[in-house]
């Protein structure tokens, strides 16, 4: 995989928003990009299959972009030769205009997630162009990333339709994104509820009543989901042994995972892995 972009790997302590671009060739794939950020992906060539937690595998063609919330597990597959620009972030914190995020919010409770690319606007085409060129050219300062960040949210607002900016946005919009965003950074690293809580600074109490207002379901619940979603997702992935499972995720016996994987999905591990190398 060649980036057209040099960086250090320390660069995301640093920055909350940053830019890169990459070519990658049909023998390439991208599994993990920076954990713990948000990526907006803008494929300016090519095509590619994106399979993200538990989601039907969807591909993507030259002038479509979408999002991978934090937390997501994924992989990009090019099926040609493809370019892309990638918008990570750590948060909606340094949009500037707080009024219309809350415009999009407010639209999710009549809206059902449905994971799909939006098209790349023309006006956003001469964007990408220009900040290709940057990047090429090794424009990387804090500033620049900062600046076109927020470039990006004026043409997102001034060129999209509010209903498209929701869907787009939907994982990582609520009533509380901050908390929300806490959440989804913190969620992978932390044993039990208790420790989740505490990273939020809140009391386990008022921890479950907030939880349960954004997410509409209890911490214990959607816990579970998403850890279905990675299990889903890893199992799908050839090379992840049942083992290797078992020590991502914290699951102390196969006994553990095979009681886990029946009652989310059904069946055994061994069965749903099955079942999904012949769907694929």
């Amino acid at each position: 995989m060649k980036e057209s972009l040099s960086h250090t790997n320390d660069f995301f302590n640093d920055s909350a928003v940053r830019f890169r671009y990459f070519d990658l060739g049909t023998e390439e794939k991208f599994c993990d990009l920076t954990s713990g950020m948000n990526h907006i992906v803008f494929l300016s060539g090519g095509s590619l299959w994106i399979h993200c937690n538990d989601l039907t595998p969807l591909q993507v063609n030259a002038g479509e972009l979408f999002l991978i919330a934090k937390s997501s597990v994924f992989t990009l597959k090019p099926l040609l030769a493809s370019s892309l620009i990638l918008c990570s972030f750590d948060s909606l914190y340094p949009v500037h205009n707080k009024v219309v995020l809350r415009i999009y919010s407010a639209m999710l409770p009549k809206m059902d997630f449905v994971f799909s690319p939006l098209p790349i606007h023309p006006m956003l085409n001469e964007y990408l162009s220009t900040l290709q060129m940057y990047l090429q050219q090794g424009m990387d300062s804090d500033f620049l990333h900062a600046m076109k960040f927020q470039e990006l949210f004026l043409l997102f607002e001034h060129f999209y339709r509010k209903e498209q900016m929701a869907g787009l946005l939907y994982p990582i919009l609520g009533q509380s994104p901050d908390f929300k965003n806490q959440v989804l950074q913190h969620f992978p690293h932390v044993g039990n509820i208790d420790e989740l809580a505490q990273k939020t600074g809140m009391s386990r109490a008022t921890f479950d009543i907030k939880f349960k207002k954004e997410f509409g379901i209890s911490p214990l619940q959607w816990i579970l989901k998403e850890k279905a979603k990675h299990v889903y997702f890893s199992l799908s992935e050839p090379g992840n042994t049942l083992s290797d499972i078992m020590n991502k995720y914290n699951f102390n016996s196969s006994t553990h995972l095979n009681r886990f994987c029946r009652q989310q999905f059904g069946c055994t591990p061994s069965e749903l892995r099955k079942r999904l190398t012949t769907i694929d």
